[in-house]
């Protein structure tokens, strides 16, 4: 297995202070008469930011400012029918911004910028230009400080009705609002979080739990049955996500989500979107393993993106079974439509960065993990394959596969309640060590685990 670290780093030149020109055409359907972002800018100054948007015609849009109470502002963006995926920019060693969050809302047209300051003194100035189309934010990091000059270009003729600023005339996204062209309705869309993904140091890790297949998708089935019954993958990987929250949402550092919290059809779509709504620090898609006709396999194996997709027959199969039952489609076709894109440099630096750290997440597992006789004597290691869950751009993502349910004596494990909440806590060790790793200000809370794995 070839580490991928070498390759992410060379992706460094996305974090020039200057700002690098991004792309957000990562269009998933198209509209030619609506308005299209053509790019995106920043540039840092020592007391302010300066972040540029440049469409094709003129938008209109409407500013929310929580920097007192939340530590945000954010501009939404109307009339853009493509749908854009949502993306985390690090605005790096910069005096007034952490980040800035893209999010697209399809059902509204609507494209949402939030700015997380760094201090709750900030103010910002949004100025309209022409010729092209431009909203031109500029944040300061404290109201003390005087505003930048305003930029350079032409300004936005006052005619030009489409691109008035929309003025609420009531609570933000509750009612009309006033516009010179006349009335206008805010569509009814949730407040951001208080935290964008990759949280600020002092706030809890969010992690989310995976349990593949629900519903109609059983999953894997075992050969043999316990107390006359035939035992299911989906009703398996469930008991285990809700001992594992359980573990998790006990800790001060942590808090936990499950996409599938009961026995439903979860599609690709679906699971992607929940993990990008909570706002994830980790990703983790919970499996058991089909042997394939092979009645002797057996032990655990964990799993980190690689597009390429794997090389041998047996985890090609897996691979290949997994995406069908998350998308109906191979990773050859992908033919997801939130997945049928093409991937600009920024996407792809961003994708193989969070590949690396999924990389680093699945050694901290593994570690966790042998540390019972179970794992140890039965570890099949970490691999790479071109699962379509975990190609997100959000957070790192693993998938683990617990044990064979078609192995009689790994499903004899499997099914025990003991040994699937000894299984939680090595998981959640593992994510303590994780994220004191990738976190410099994350207090690790270990518990205690035993060395031997409990009898069925």
């Amino acid at each position: 297995m070839s580490c991928p670290h070498a390759r992410i780093r060379s992706f460094l030149f996305l974090r020039i202070r200057t700002g690098f020109l991004l792309t957000l055409l990562l269009m998933l359907s198209m509209n030619a008469t609506a308005a299209m972002v053509q790019k995106i800018s920043w540039k840092t100054e020592s007391a302010f930011n300066r972040f540029t948007v440049v469409f094709d015609e003129a938008v209109k849009y409407n500013t929310v400012d929580s920097i007192k109470d939340k530590g945000f502002f954010y501009v939404d963006i109307y009339g853009l029918k493509t749908v854009y995926s949502s993306r985390l920019l690090n605005i790096d060693d910069d005096a007034a911004l952490r980040y800035v969050h893209a999010v697209s809302y399809p059902e509204h047209g609507v494209l949402r910028l939030v700015f997380y300051l760094k201090e709750r003194t900030g103010t910002f100035r949004i100025t309209r230009l022409g010729d092209p189309a431009q909203l031109v934010v500029d944040t300061v990091k404290s109201q003390a400080m005087p505003m930048p000059p305003p930029p350079e270009g032409k300004p936005m003729a006052e005619n030009q009705s489409a691109t008035a600023i929309l003025r609420p005339t009531a609570t933000p996204n509750s009612g009309t609002v006033s516009d010179p062209a006349g009335p206008e309705f805010l569509p009814r869309i949730p407040e951001p979080k208080l935290r964008p993904p990759g949280s600020p140091p002092g706030t809890s890790k969010i992690v989310i739990i995976d349990p593949g297949h629900g519903g109609g998708n059983t999953g894997a089935q075992s050969n043999h049955q316990i107390a006359g019954k035939t035992i299911y993958e989906k009703d398996i990987v469930l008991q285990f996500a809700y001992r594992l929250k359980q573990v998790i949402d006990a800790s001060p550092n942590m808090v936990a989500f499950i996409s599938r919290p009961q026995d439903q059809v979860m599609t690709l779509q679906d699971r992607v979107r929940f993990a990008e709504k909570n706002l994830g620090d980790i990703f983790i898609s919970l499996h058991l393993n089909d042997g394939g006709g092979n009645p002797n396999a057996r032990g655990v194996e964990i799993f980190y993106l690689n597009e390429k997709g794997t090389v041998t027959g047996a985890e090609k199969a897996l691979q290949d079974r997994e995406n069908m039952d998350v998308g109906g489609a191979t990773p050859d076709t992908e033919g997801t439509p939130l997945l049928k894109k093409i991937l600009t440099d920024l996407e792809r630096g961003r994708l193989e960065d969070w590949q690396y750290e999924s990389y680093l997440a699945c050694k901290h597992f593994i570690d966790s993990l042998n540390r019972m006789s179970f794992f140890r004597l039965n570890n099949r290691g970490i691999k790479s394959a071109n699962f379509l869950v975990l190609k997100n751009f959000e957070m790192p993502a693993v998938l683990l596969e617990i044990g064979f349910i078609t192995n009689k004596d790994d499903l004899n494990y499997v099914v025990n309640p003991t040994f699937q909440q000894t299984t939680a806590v090595l998981i959640y060790n593992a994510l303590n060590r994780y994220f004191a790793q990738s976190d410099p200000n994350f207090k690790p809370r270990m518990l205690n685990q035993p060395d031997s794995p409990p009898r069925p």
